[in-house]
């Protein structure tokens, strides 16, 4: 008679631990997912230092001295972020005047989240023009010959690859920082020895930007 009960006392009391537990866990991981989430709000206070020298909407310079931000995968700009945060990439604008020094993770994902959603054509539309000279269909030959794979058909960009997108980018922006690419000051594919543009003439990066200029950017 006692062997039942207590086969039946065990069972309940680990039943009803099973339940005082479950409500914890879940709870735990409601709030990991809770603190997981990108708080747009956040994000746009802290665009704020962005703004300085990106603008209001972090539609950038025409000229591209300063690039545009508005609308880019908030994976590449997560990684972007926290390069430069990180030492990986070097800009002292945006370490110090941008204050990224000092923000977390969840910061940085706040942040790029909120510039990812700004959408240029409802309240700052951009008409980015194509650099003289460039021959567009030959830019669109090289394009869809060896940049696509990594920033995609209709250079939108690539997560998985984690390519930035190109359209609606300022050609003088683009022209910079493929000469730092030539010049090893930025790494291309996380490759360092990547040698991709080393082997096209002045005149085919003209025509390729010429070509990315051209591209809708909502896509």
């Amino acid at each position: 008679m006692s062997s039942p009960f207590l086969r039946a006392l065990a069972f309940s009391l680990a039943f009803s631990g099973t339940l005082a537990v479950t409500p914890s866990v879940l709870a735990s991981t409601s709030d990991t997912e809770a603190e997981a989430a990108p708080d747009l709000e956040l994000g746009q206070r802290l665009h704020r230092q962005c703004a300085l020298c990106h603008g209001q909407y972090s539609q950038g310079i025409l000229g591209g001295k300063y690039p545009r931000l508005a609308g880019l995968p908030d994976y590449y700009l997560v990684k972007s972020l926290t390069d430069y945060r990180d030492g990986v990439r070097e800009h002292a604008a945006m370490t110090v005047v941008g204050g990224l020094r000092t923000l977390s993770d969840s910061d940085l994902a706040s942040l790029s989240a909120y510039i990812a959603s700004i959408d240029l054509d409802a309240v700052h539309p951009l008409d980015v023009p194509t650099p003289e000279g460039a021959d567009v269909e030959n830019g669109e030959e090289i394009f869809q010959s060896d940049c696509k794979t990594c920033h995609g058909r209709k250079a939108e960009g690539n997560k998985r690859k984690e390519s930035p997108k190109l359209a609606g980018q300022y050609d003088g922006y683009l022209f910079r920082q493929i000469e730092k690419f030539k010049a090893g000051k930025r790494m291309h594919a996380n490759d360092p020895d990547d040698e991709t543009f080393v082997d096209y003439s002045d005149q085919d990066i003209l025509d390729i930007i010429g070509f990315v200029t051209t591209v809708d950017d909502k896509n």
